[in-house]
């Protein structure tokens, strides 16, 4: 049995990176930069009116209220063809180039329209206030993202306002995902009085679209070993394959022997976590192979750790891991298993500290109570219990954000 940072070592060593393509920008979401961004010009590419008001002179208004005569108007979008002079102002429009002589804009709030060739500044102005100078942003040639970055909707405008309409992206790791188990039966069939319905293969599955990678669903196997190694056959041709169910030590747990027999190198079987301490994880030529419990939680929790810490890894991720915090524990939370555990939890806000609720659960089949964390608690395997009003270790989960964290 190895400990979870010994795993996480073994599996980041040998996800190596994908080759890079390149994609429009338009379909970059979610991808990870292959190489760093650049700017093709300083941005802004010339001085910018930070709001709508008038450009001007700030030492003609230092003694306002002052009245200027205005010469010109300026719009986004429009090069301004004339340079203001002592005692005049230009009306201008937020996003607009700065004429030359201004060194200032006043807003339109602190002016008053006298006709259509005189206003009255109201009120001093300092010197390049309301103004954005040429290049003050980023200068052309500047890292504007770094390689390694997940693209998100903020670095679609980055690449679109420096003039990427291609970036150069990870390949889309595949991964291949198969549920074994003579009692799994779809997500549409009424399952009978020995069955449950198959919720490991689409959970997992929307796990690693959350990570980047494509899947290819390869269907419930039944616990024989002439069906598993078929299905593993078909799966070892994917980036990653991942297996839910049969990898513990019990007589139809099949995917070990199987996985063997195509020819797989195991590097681990076991891991010191709870939930998940039945964990395989080895390699065949270029494609990882991950045994997950058939557990609902613990399938989640290993793939959380594991799993999706390769699937970055190969994309060339620079963070492969969730947030972890300290929180302030709102109850007990239990630890008799001798392992390091990481235990759903909600955490949220609280009066300026983060603070975690244990979740009622009845443990590693509990998919319902799973579902309702917004991020597992980590005690250490020494630990039996971390009481009410200590601070633990958080990994917050990729719901943080949108749950209300409140006790359930």
């Amino acid at each position: 049995m190895v400990s979870v940072e010994q795993a996480l070592e073994i599996v980041l060593r040998e996800a190596p990176a994908l080759a890079a393509e390149e994609v429009p920008v338009e379909e970059a979401l979610g991808r990870v930069l292959s190489s760093d961004v650049t700017a093709d010009r300083e941005l802004p590419p010339f001085d910018r009116a930070a709001m709508d008001g008038y450009a001007l002179r700030a030492a003609d208004v230092s003694g306002a209220p002052t009245a200027l005569d205005v010469v010109g108007e300026v719009r986004a979008g429009q090069w301004p063809s004339f340079r203001l002079a002592t005692g005049q102002a230009a009306r201008i429009m937020t996003g607009a180039p700065v004429p030359a002589g201004a060194t200032a804009v006043q807003q339109v709030e602190k002016t008053r329209h006298l006709d259509e060739f005189r206003v009255t500044i109201l009120a001093p102005v300092a010197e390049g206030q309301n103004v954005a100078p040429r290049g003050s942003e980023v200068g052309a040639g500047d890292v504007v993202l770094a390689r390694g970055r997940v693209i998100d909707p903020a670095a679609i405008a980055v690449l679109a306002t420096t003039g990427h309409a291609r970036v150069r992206v990870a390949r889309r790791p595949v991964m291949a995902v198969l549920v074994t188990g003579d009692e799994i039966v779809d997500v549409a069939e009424t399952p009978g009085p020995s069955q449950i319905r198959n919720s490991n293969g689409p959970a997992v599955a929307a796990q690693a679209r959350l990570a980047g990678a494509s899947v290819r669903v390869l269907g419930v196997a039944p616990d024989r070993q002439d069906a598993i190694a078929a299905a593993l056959r078909d799966g070892l041709s994917a980036d990653v394959l991942v297996v839910s169910g049969g990898v513990s030590a019990g007589d139809y747990d099949l995917v070990e022997p199987a996985l063997v027999e195509l020819g797989a190198r195991l590097l681990f079987t076991k891991v010191a976590i709870k939930p998940g301490a039945p964990l395989v994880f080895g390699r065949r030529g270029e494609t990882l192979v991950f045994g997950l419990p058939g557990n609902p939680v613990s399938a989640q929790v290993t793939f959380e750790l594991f799993v999706r810490a390769a699937l970055l890894k190969l994309q060339g991720a620079s963070v492969l891991s969730r947030p972890r915090v300290g929180v302030e524990l709102l109850g007990a939370f239990k630890n008799r298993s001798g392992r390091k555990s990481h235990i759903p939890a909600r955490v949220r806000f609280e009066d300026g500290r983060l603070v975690a609720w244990p979740l009622r659960s009845t443990g590693s089949g509990d998919l319902v109570a799973h579902a309702r964390a917004n991020a597992l608690v980590v005690i250490e395997a020494e630990r039996s219990e971390a009481a009410q009003g200590e601070t633990a270790e958080a990994l917050l989960l990729g719901n943080f954000l949108e749950d209300d964290g409140a006790p359930a």
